[in-house]
This record gives structure tokens, sequence and C-alpha cells, in this order.
């Protein structure tokens, strides 16, 4: 298929333009993918942006180098805009919890600056307290900073309690489009690859 972001085209395969056109991911393997397990909250939360945009990095002719307090300084915001419980920015990854795991993640993708952030499965392997937090830390950044979020996840009952529209994929293909408060029947006629009758 075709991807477009504001009506232009999106080329596929290519990381690079992906960035330039304001667009971060949220894996939902984080142990796997989506984190450096052994490496501080602080790098983990800026190497997105070191990496795929060369923020943080201060330059002198030839040589460059980690901008250490600016990404101290990035790091302590976002542990307490996403309430990161951890004993502070300098700790290991791999200590924390599964759902603070979840929130640095979320953390790096933010320092990407994106206008479109795609979320696969935010809530897997971590526990119900947790889910929550995390599902509301994408409800608020889509209320107050009016950032497009797109989520994917196998779990219903957490899409519709946060998403304003969810697209059913049966076969590879958009069965349909509903919003959260759509029938149940609609759901799941949508789901078996069905078509919804005129008037449900």
């Amino acid at each position: 298929g075709d991807v477009k972001v504001a009506g232009t085209p999106l080329p596929l395969n290519n990381p690079s333009a992906s960035i330039a056109a304001g667009l971060a991911f949220v894996s939902e393997d984080r142990r796997g993918v989506g984190l450096l397990l052994n490496s501080s909250i602080e790098v983990n939360i800026a190497s997105g942006a070191m990496f795929g945009k060369k923020e943080f990095i201060k330059t002198w002719g030839p040589f460059s180098q980690v901008d250490q307090a600016a990404v101290r300084e990035n790091a302590q915001k976002l542990i307490g805009e996403l309430d990161i419980r951890c004993t502070g920015p300098r700790q290991l990854v791999r200590q924390l919890s599964g759902g603070n795991q979840q929130k640095v993640c979320i953390a790096r993708a933010l320092t990407m600056n994106p206008k479109i952030l795609l979320v696969s499965e935010p809530t897997r392997g971590i526990d119900v307290g947790a889910k929550q937090l995390v599902l509301d830390t994408l409800r608020r950044l889509n209320e107050e900073l009016g950032m497009t979020i797109v989520v994917t996840s196998s779990e219903l009952a957490e899409l519709r309690s946060i998403c304003s529209r969810i697209a059913i994929i049966t076969d590879g293909r958009v069965a349909g489009i509903l919003k959260p408060d759509d029938s149940d029947v609609n759901f799941g006629l949508l789901m078996a690859g069905q078509p919804i009758s005129k008037g449900a």
C-alpha cells in the first residue's frame, strides 16, 4: 500500500524519511528491540534523537561528543512528566518494572518531537496498574499536545477506552472503521470478516 503524511507520500522502508516526516515508533518488543537494557534511563531516552536526528551532540570541527548535561536535563524532564518510577536518570533500564520500561520507550519516542506517534501493543507484558498508567499517558499526549497517535493492539477493550476511531484489520485488509461506542455486534462482524448490515 501507500503511506501519506499530511498528503505527502512517504517512502516505505526508509527510516530517515520517516523521522524527517515527524514519525516516531514504540515497539511492542521493548526488551528485544525497544530498549538498551544495560544502559541508563537517560541514555535510552536520548538514543533515538542522538542517532536519528544528531541531537545531544556537541561538535568542534572534526570532533564531537555527547552533551551529557542536555541528555540528563531531558531525561529528568520526561521522568517527571511521565512519572517514571526510578532512583534517577542514571539507573539501568533493566532494573525497572515492565510498566516503567514501557514509559522509557514512550519517553524516547517523545524526545524525537514527533507529529505522529506509532505505538504497537503498548500494554503487552505489564501488570494491570501499569497498563492504565500507560493508556492514560497516551490519552494525555493526544489531548494536551494534540499529537496524533496510532495504536495497534489485540486488546479491543483498551482501544475502545482511548481511541476516537478503530480500524478492524481482517486478512490483511481494513474490514471497516468504527467508533469506540459502536455495538459489540458490529465489532464482532468485522472481526469475523463479515459485512455490517445497513441500519445496524
